[in-house]
């Protein structure tokens, strides 16, 4: 159950990869590690660049970006 401080996940079936407090690329590394075993995962990130890597990673790898919120945090739902 989401609560004040934990949003609710985007797709609750989706790995998610907690990215929170890391820097860029850390995030994006972390998301392709585990797209690598899973067809739907969900990235959460408060690196400030996060948003323009995945766009970025998203063109060069053919995934696609299928659902995307930015607030309280980036939380997007990634998918191969």
């Amino acid at each position: 159950m989401a609560t004040l401080h934990e949003p609710a996940r985007l797709e609750v079936s989706a790995l998610l990869v907690d990215a929170r407090g890391k820097p860029c690329p850390v995030p994006i590394i972390e998301l392709a590690k585990a797209l690598k075993s899973r067809p739907l995962v969900e990235l959460w990130a408060d690196d400030p660049a996060a948003e323009g890597d995945l766009a970025t990673f998203c063109a060069a790898t053919g995934r696609v970006t299928e659902r995307i919120e930015r607030a309280p945090f980036l939380r997007a739902l990634v998918r191969c």
